[in-house]
């Protein structure tokens, strides 16, 4: 077993399997996408100084709260 060449068709077929496979593990073909291609039907818009201001303190209120527990 040891003693005998391999041939070139048989290196050129675990080649080609082996490019193949790294291939599909890197985009898969037949698998659906995660996301959603389209974009979202909402705008996002970056909150206001005020909504940042807001969800900060109610943050700080919450934590504070649970350490009182």
């Amino acid at each position: 077993m040891f003693g005998r060449r391999i041939p070139f068709n048989q290196i050129a077929v675990a080649t080609l399997v082996g490019v193949v496979g790294g291939v599909y593990i890197y985009r898969p073909i037949f698998e659906a996408p995660r996301k959603p291609l389209a974009a979202p039907d909402r705008d996002l818009k970056p909150d206001s100084e005020e909504q940042r201001a807001e969800a900060t303190q109610q943050e700080v209120q919450a934590n504070a709260s649970a350490t009182k527990d």
